[in-house]
């Protein structure tokens, strides 16, 4: 029992967010995005900060990218940390130049590169997919998202993916409260299954989450027990969108 208490616990927060495994032929027509998770040095955070919003973000809009989400973590998470999300039309666009080099020329990108590689201690990207049947996408951007990663063994996705559909979307859509399910993919653990909920500020956190608030205790921690008897919980961070650095 303690075990399970303490599992359940952890996803107190963590199952405002959820994203169920895809079969291949829903893959191919789902919503697929780059995510890159940088870590900034400390010292260098100014410096980058300011390439991004000078330089980088104007080359990234006359390159061709249409839209990026940027968060940062730090209040709930690694101090120095963004990540930015990127949504991929097709994989045709990697065979092609980068935006970047599209706007600056190839000396011109490579400058702006090695002025951003001075200010980060590491850079790592995958591929997420995004389940439409299972999230709910509000019209304004969520200022906070709480994302909890899953680890679901491939014989348990359906049964993982049947209950965030039947328990937990609904009471997302009802309360018009963000919530993406996604999976990741190439560069990350296709096992790991990503929930990410919305928060517009974090006096929404008082109380318990939104399935604490609409389920009750008792009932929420049924479904907690559900899910985590599925797959281990492997972390959890508070994010803050950044506004600047978004598009």
């Amino acid at each position: 029992m303690k075990k399970i208490a303490g599992r359940v616990g952890m996803f107190v927060l963590g199952i405002l967010v959820s994203i169920p495994s895809i079969g291949r032929a829903q893959m191919a027509a789902a919503p697929i995005s780059r995510v890159t998770v940088t870590q900034v040095k400390p010292d260098m955070l100014d410096e980058w900060l300011d390439l991004q919003k000078n330089e980088l973000i104007p080359a990234l809009k006359k390159g061709g990218v249409k839209t990026r989400t940027v968060y940062s973590s730090g209040l709930f998470g690694t101090a120095g940390e963004y990540v930015s999300i990127v949504p991929v039309e097709k994989f045709a666009s990697f065979d092609e130049p980068n935006p970047q080099t599209n706007a600056l020329g190839a000396q011109g990108a490579a400058r702006l590169t090695a002025k951003l590689r001075k200010c980060i201690v590491s850079q790592h990207s995958y591929l997420i997919t995004r389940m439409e049947e299972l999230s709910n996408t509000t019209q304004t951007p969520p200022n906070f998202i709480i994302v909890t990663r899953v680890r679901i063994p491939v014989g348990k996705l359906a049964e993982f993916q049947n209950i965030v559909k039947s328990e937990v979307t609904p009471v997302y859509k009802k309360s018009n409260v963000s919530l993406t399910v996604s999976q990741r993919g190439v560069g990350g653990n296709p096992s790991d299954i990503t929930l990410s909920s919305g928060l517009n500020k974090m006096a929404d956190m008082d109380g318990g989450s939104l399935l604490v608030k609409a389920l009750g205790q008792e009932g929420f921690l049924k479904l907690a027990a559900k899910i985590t008897a599925l797959g281990p919980v492997i972390d959890q961070v508070m994010r803050a969108r950044v506004n600047d650095l978004s598009f």
